[in-house]
């Protein structure tokens, strides 16, 4: 119950910096429209100059101190962004004519429909304008050394969302045998978390449909002896979000190409699958670069995993990360988190 007061809390804060910049930017174009009438302007450019002004500092102020996400989808952002609250702007001009209240003026009016569909407005900006908020999961192993409980106990509600890593012996010939049953207690755990499951298999077609039910994700890596575009099918068949994980020890001459078909990308930066508390390889900042400079970039999410730290989580650019010895080895694993999440999106 404390941890989920927690998460609420944390909800909480994100709605209430964006109701505060809300009626900020709302006083700045009631400011602006009252210049603009005192000199006498057109009524039209009156309401429009400012209410662009408004949006701009909105969205701006967002972006910087509230729902950070990555650079290259602030043009896309903002079209959303600009969408739902000229949507907002007309829905508010109509309720104030159906709604008539005497002794009222403009800027009154303005404040107090504002504050009616402020939360209408939140819901479609969380899912539309800000849907790229960098974030951070951590990793979970199916084998019977995992203790899910312990695990909870540590981080409970705080990772964005969970990481569930499986790795058979065509990857690692050193791995014990895997508990699929630690799936199932996963997603009770974590009911309203996303499940992003990474396959670490030569075959990953033998088990898409053990993870079929519990994963929002699945990855599987490139250099496999399944056929790639069928497994891929698959994935996508079951209405899961098909995912490629492309190792940075090695070398890829047609990157959009190979990536074109995903929506999501993971990058895995530690020498050995399958085991956790590796080096972060320096091959994994370059190959992380040429993605980011890929022209199809803001088609797909990417995910870097493995190796991950504070000093080198600076140099990266991405959608999300995933810790394990980083974030359970700390001495205080929830505050890391928020630690780590506050240095990607910086």
């Amino acid at each position: 119950m404390f941890l989920t007061k927690k998460l609420n809390k944390k909800k909480a804060i994100f709605f209430l910096r964006y109701c505060i910049i809300g009626f900020i930017s709302i006083f700045i174009e009631l400011v602006i429209r009252k210049l603009l009438l005192n000199f006498n302007s057109p009524q039209i450019i009156s309401s429009i100059f400012p209410l662009i002004i408004g949006i701009s500092f909105a969205f701006t102020a967002n972006i910087s101190f509230n729902f950070k996400i990555p650079r290259y989808y602030y043009n896309r952002s903002f079209i959303y962004f600009s969408i739902i609250s000229i949507s907002s702007f007309v829905i508010q001009y109509f309720l104030s004519k159906i709604f008539i209240f005497e002794n009222l003026n403009y800027e009154i009016t303005r404040f107090l429909f504002s504050g009616t569909i402020f939360l209408i407005a939140y819901f479609f900006h969380i899912k539309y304008s800000f849907a790229k908020n960098k974030k951070v999961g951590v990793a979970i192993y199916l084998d019977d050394n995992e203790n899910i409980d312990e695990i909870f106990s540590k981080v409970g509600f705080y990772p964005d969302y969970i990481h569930v890593d499986f790795v058979d012996e065509t990857m690692n010939e050193n791995v014990k045998k895997p508990n699929f049953e630690k799936l199932n207690q996963i997603k009770k755990i974590w009911p309203n978390h996303r499940i992003e499951s990474h396959i670490m298999s030569k075959n990953p077609i033998r088990y898409i449909d053990r993870f079929s039910k519990y994963s929002d994700v699945i990855y599987f890596h490139y250099e496999i002896n399944d056929e790639i575009n069928k497994v891929n099918s698959l994935v996508k068949k079951l209405n899961i979000d098909s995912g490629l994980v492309l190792h940075a020890s090695n070398k890829y001459l047609d990157l959009e190409n190979i990536i074109k078909s995903y929506k999501e990308v993971l990058i895995l930066c530690i020498e050995k699958p399958g085991e956790s508390g590796q080096k972060f390889l320096k091959e994994s900042t370059e190959l992380i670069n040429k993605i980011n400079n890929l022209k199809i970039r803001d088609k797909f999410n990417l995910c870097v995993d493995g190796g991950l730290s504070q000093k080198n989580i600076t140099q990266i650019e991405c959608e999300k990360i995933v810790s394990a010895s980083n974030v359970f080895k700390n001495v205080n694993p929830k505050k890391q988190i928020t630690n780590l999440r506050k240095i990607l999106n910086n």
